[in-house]
């Protein structure tokens, strides 16, 4: 479970079980020139992911992300649950355009 979901103790904290199936999850690496991994880490965690690792892993609800760097910018991983990674790559990459304009 993310570190920035709260546990309650009780049966509420197996609500968001299927989200943590692993056969249900995608990954896809994006490269992003220009990209540093403390300026990815800031834009992963606006997409609500807690740090679990600074300026390697994130996690939220139903995903993660390891952000690698490159040499020329950050390499980030999205291991996501299926019906979220496409939405979660397309939210980041705009982020990503809007943040190097």
């Amino acid at each position: 479970m993310p570190i920035s979901t709260s546990s309650f103790g009780d049966s509420r904290d197996s609500k968001y079980s299927e989200y943590e199936r692993a056969d249900l999850y995608d990954q896809e690496t994006m490269d992003f020139p220009g990209l540093t991994p403390e300026a990815a880490e800031a834009l992963l965690k606006k997409l609500g992911g807690g740090v679990v690792e600074k300026h390697r892993l994130l996690e939220g609800l139903g995903w993660k992300a390891t952000i690698a760097p490159i040499p020329a910018g950050a390499s980030v991983t999205f291991d996501a649950h299926d019906e979220l990674l496409e939405d979660l790559l397309r939210r980041f990459e705009e982020m990503v355009t809007r943040a190097q304009s």
